[in-house]
């Protein structure tokens, strides 16, 4: 789908990919950009940049944990582009890490994402055009311990997108998971491990929706992760084992 002229919506736009994606859409051409924050100082801070550069970008209050803050933006009318980028992330032992984090993962990373689809798919399957992207990760495909309830959660999301493009697909509409690996935001803060830029992943998440790509890997390292399971899963499962909390 060509983005321009098209309207978006992207979760999670406060800060880190979905901020950087907000003004990506902006600057390719989209009519109109929502993007999606759960603090008022976050929707100012948007609403300014926005007007000082002249991109479409409209800030909403939206946390898609929240029935009612799902149903109001969805009343301002149907979109073309829906970007579930709103995620957490929790470090640990899943046999002893704090469980209102993890049920915090799974609301969020999924649950979240399920209830945005629910609410705007309809409007799409309406026009009989409509592309869902879902930002996952390479270790949806296999975990890595040191967040293994993060991945758990993003396993469930590319499952998820797979059902989605079942019942979607003969409809016109086009559901992609990306899955890129780390990048450079404030969950990744602490990590010492190769990161990429925001600006890139963002670029390359436009690239699969103008492409309509499958569920694309990002990055040389999520290219790495999918062909170490292919050559060999069980070797790849116990290299990354050694990252632990």
């Amino acid at each position: 789908m060509q983005i321009e002229g098209k309207r978006v919506l992207v979760t999670g736009a406060s800060r880190g990919l979905g901020r950087t994606l907000a003004f990506a859409f902006a600057e390719a051409g989209a009519s109109e950009v929502l993007a999606g924050t759960r603090k008022e100082e976050d929707r100012n801070n948007l609403r300014t940049e926005a007007a000082n550069i002249g991109a479409n970008i409209t800030p909403v209050q939206l946390d898609i944990t929240s029935d009612e803050d799902v149903a109001a933006v969805a009343t301002l009318g149907p979109i073309d582009i829906l970007v579930n980028n709103a995620g957490v992330a929790g470090y640990g032992n899943p046999v002893t890490m704090d469980f209102t984090a993890v049920r915090g993962e799974l609301e969020v990373n999924y649950l979240g994402t399920l209830r945005m689809v629910r609410a705007f798919v309809p409007a799409m399957v309406e026009q009989k055009q409509g592309v869902v992207v879902n930002v996952a990760t390479a270790f949806a495909k296999v975990n890595l311990p040191i967040i293994g309830t993060y991945c758990a959660t993003k396993a469930a999301l590319l499952s998820l997108g797979q059902a989605l493009r079942a019942y979607l697909s003969d409809k016109g509409i086009v559901v992609i998971t990306v899955l890129p690996t780390t990048i450079d935001t404030d969950m990744s803060r602490g990590a010492d491990v190769p990161k990429m830029g925001k600006e890139f992943v963002a670029g390359e998440i436009l690239e699969a929706i103008r492409q309509e790509k499958h569920d694309p890997p990002i990055g040389d390292e999520a290219q790495g992760v999918l062909s170490g399971l292919a050559k060999d899963l069980i070797g790849f499962e116990k290299m990354l084992a050694q990252y632990r909390a």
